[in-house]
């Protein structure tokens, strides 16, 4: 591995910073695959119905954040709980249209009130950025909200209702989190 970092540094003028931004790219891109991996096995039965929830899951995080695991254990563990629960668990409990109709309203102002919240390890984004992303959830919920509210059987749609419903309460988790730490 030293010899490759030396090769990196030599041939491609790589300061020592550079190199290491590197690695942590790929150690992340690895982790991050094994765990899709991982809970593709565990949900194959249901392979589209994942796949959907961890599109959805994933558009929301990169715009709005939200909590996170500084382990892979935590993370893969969180993960799967997330994606269990809008698959398997919640689609069970009946809501009314107008009901739902109120719950994207309450998560759309969720998010724009508390969102973005990102990792301890990433760069402060400036307001703009922070306003576009508010902006780009806040249309995303909207239109879904008005094509749930046409096909309510659809069970992918309702699959995404819920991962926008979990994502809105792990970001009021994320933010009373990252008060805490702010007081210490």
């Amino acid at each position: 591995m030293e010899q490759f970092k030396r090769h990196l540094k030599d041939t491609y003028h790589l300061s020592s910073y550079q190199i290491a931004q590197i690695f942590f790219l790929f150690e992340t891109i690895i982790s991050e695959m094994s765990k899709i991996l991982i809970m593709g096995v565990a949900f194959h039965n249901h392979l589209p119905l994942y796949f959907f929830a961890l599109f959805m899951m994933i558009f929301l995080r990169s715009a709005m954040g939200g909590l996170h695991f500084y382990t892979y254990a935590g993370c893969l563990l969180t993960s799967f709980v997330y994606i269990w629960a809008a698959i398997w668990l919640l689609p069970h409990i009946t809501i009314a249209k107008y009901l739902q109709l109120i719950l994207s309203v309450l998560c759309i102002v969720i998010c724009n009130h508390i969102g973005p919240i990102i990792s301890k390890y990433r760069p402060e984004a400036c307001k703009e950025h922070f306003s576009q992303c508010k902006r780009f959830i806040t249309i995303f919920i909207f239109f879904y909200t008005l094509i749930l509210y046409v096909m309510p059987k659809n069970k992918y749609l309702t699959v995404g209702f819920w991962v926008i419903i979990l994502h809105s309460l792990q970001l009021i988790i994320a933010k009373i989190q990252t008060k805490g730490e702010s007081v210490k």
